[in-house]
């Protein structure tokens, strides 16, 4: 490993700590949490969890954008801010977040800083393409308590090594301490969008953005659940493939726990970081 992704990963997780031990305090001060979250859940405790750990990981990726002026960093915290104007809407709205072809916009208009990165206008709406697919594919991720965070973990130790996918991989160790099950604090959307920005933009920047499809195969799947299901639903006339979707929903209404969801997702995640990481060392 080498010495600045150990120096800063360190750093970070120690750091990390006391900024998301703020987010939590600050979280549950404001009642920064959407008050009703999905109808499964037939408790809503969830729903009192706040959403402002996504708000660590915009500090600390601004404090690295200050240091490194990495671009990916950029389209990360622009990405993350498009989450934060959803999470607020739900915290407003009592769960109900800001309409998807919002989103999309305003993710559109992150893209544009394709340009100034000196991307042509046809790499610019390629980089949307994989910016809208690689956001999604973390934010339907991040629906059990661990879930994201831990999927995230093999993918940021098989990146190239720096002070920057050190320093964010030593965030989420920290982060994990809060939201492992039963989570006590949520990244929402201003979290997985961020991370979605982030792999999407330093993916395309190296010109390797089908690595992703591994990089984030457990994003692909949870994905690809929800379009097979709604397709199914409409040409059936109602019946449905999965209990609920995004997939992990099937397995916790299959009784299955989020601490088992989690190693079943994160091992899988694992295995494809790992042919990524083969594929990256061979001599093509």
């Amino acid at each position: 490993m080498s010495s600045d992704f150990v120096l800063f990963l360190g750093f970070s997780a120690i750091l990390g700590y006391f900024v998301f031990w703020a987010c939590l305090y600050l979280g549950l001060r404001w009642g920064f949490y959407p008050k009703r979250i999905r109808e499964f859940y037939d408790d809503q405790w969830k729903a009192n969890v706040p959403l402002s750990g996504g708000l660590g990981f915009l500090l600390i990726g601004l404090i690295l954008y200050f240091q490194f002026k990495q671009p990916a960093l950029l389209v990360a915290l622009l990405s993350g801010l498009v989450g934060l104007v959803d999470d607020v809407t739900k915290t407003l709205r009592q769960g109900h977040g800001m309409k998807a072809r919002y989103k999309i916009l305003l993710l559109m208009l992150v893209s544009l800083c394709f340009f100034s990165f000196g991307f042509e206008a046809k790499r610019v709406v390629w980089s949307f393409v994989v910016l809208l697919a690689t956001t999604s594919a973390t934010n339907f991720t991040d629906g059990a308590d661990g879930l994201l965070g831990s999927v995230l973990l093999p993918v940021f130790l098989v990146l190239p090594q720096s002070g920057v996918t050190g320093a964010l991989l030593g965030a989420l160790i920290s982060y994990l301490f809060f939201n492992v099950s039963p989570a006590k604090l949520f990244m929402g959307d201003t979290g997985s969008l961020f991370f979605g920005g982030f792999l999407a933009a330093f993916m395309l920047l190296r010109g390797q953005e089908w690595w992703l499809i591994l990089l984030c195969l457990i994003g692909v799947v949870e994905v690809a659940s929800v379009v097979l299901q709604v397709i199914y639903f409409r040409l059936t006339g109602g019946k449905r493939i999965f209990r609920m979707t995004p997939i992990h929903h099937h397995f916790q209404k299959l009784g299955w726990s989020d601490p088992r969801i989690v190693s079943l997702f994160a091992g899988v995640q694992a295995v494809a970081c790992a042919f990524c990481w083969v594929g990256w060392n061979l001599p093509w």
